[in-house]
């Protein structure tokens, strides 16, 4: 019976993080959520941000930019759960209200909010927070995958305690109203 080769611990660390990568790039490609995939097993980069009282983090995979709050063209065509489009780089973008994604009271967008641009289901999508915090590394073996974090599948990829703190780790397809559907949010109806 042949001899398994032991491999060298950088070179594992190193073939994690290219599996991680690739993970990462599939999902954004194919708009599949990580979680379907698994949680990365090395560092995990997030966007951390505040909602109200409490703390989210957003994979950097999928972030593509942040800014401060500015005015939101209220438009019909979006359906609930959007508060507009925001003009990003010379692109309408479709803002989520990131209040009533995660299921509470929805909330007007007020003057020092910050907005975060990403991307999910192969689409440029922007989620009004009230404050950006930080970019983090995370111990991807630390994360709790949702489900044993007693928190639901959807939106979350899981949690992270954080000082005593949990952090939720969102999945950003997951925030989309109408991700199980085929309507895109600036389509005519």
């Amino acid at each position: 019976m042949p001899r398994k080769k032991k491999i060298d611990e950088k070179v594992e660390a190193r073939i994690g993080e290219l599996e991680d990568k690739l993970l990462a790039l599939k999902a954004d490609y194919f708009g599949t959520a990580l979680d379907e995939l698994r949680l990365p097993r090395g560092d995990l980069a997030v966007v951390t941000f505040r909602l109200g009282p409490k703390n989210f983090a957003l994979p950097l995979w999928a972030v593509k930019g942040i800014s401060r709050a500015v005015t939101i063209i209220e438009e019909g065509e979006l359906g609930p759960g959007y508060l507009g489009v925001i003009n990003y780089h010379d692109e309408m973008v479709p803002v989520l209200d990131a209040a009533l994604a995660l299921g509470a009271e929805s909330r007007d967008l007020e003057l020092g909010d910050h907005v975060i641009y990403f991307s999910a289901g192969g689409r440029r999508v922007a989620l009004a927070v009230t404050a950006v915090i930080d970019v983090e590394t995370l111990d991807g073996e630390k994360v709790i995958p949702a489900g044993e974090a007693g928190l639901p599948r959807r939106p979350f990829l899981g949690a992270y305690d954080q000082g005593g703190t949990l952090l939720r780790l969102l999945e950003p397809a997951a925030l989309l109203p109408d991700v199980g559907g085929t309507k895109s949010p600036r389509s005519k109806k």
